[in-house]
């Protein structure tokens, strides 16, 4: 019996079993795709939607501050 195991066939490298080779492919891609989000600029229509949501909030958080000012 062999106790020894092979680290490459569990994934036990932190690669999953992936060649060296395929593993740098893989990140390369991965970033190249990362980057490329973030270059996207936010849609106008999500801005719209962003500023209407703070400019709720900060008008829930002045009738908050007038019905405490009330008691």
């Amino acid at each position: 019996m062999n106790n020894q195991h092979n680290h490459r066939d569990a994934g036990e490298d932190g690669t999953g079993g992936i060649p060296a080779e395929a593993h740098g492919t893989i990140s390369s891609k991965l970033r190249q795709f990362y980057d490329s989000v973030q270059e996207e600029g936010i849609p106008d229509r999500f801005m719209d939607l962003l500023e209407r949501l703070d400019a709720a909030e900060q008008n829930a958080g002045k009738q908050c501050d007038r019905k405490d000012t009330a008691r």
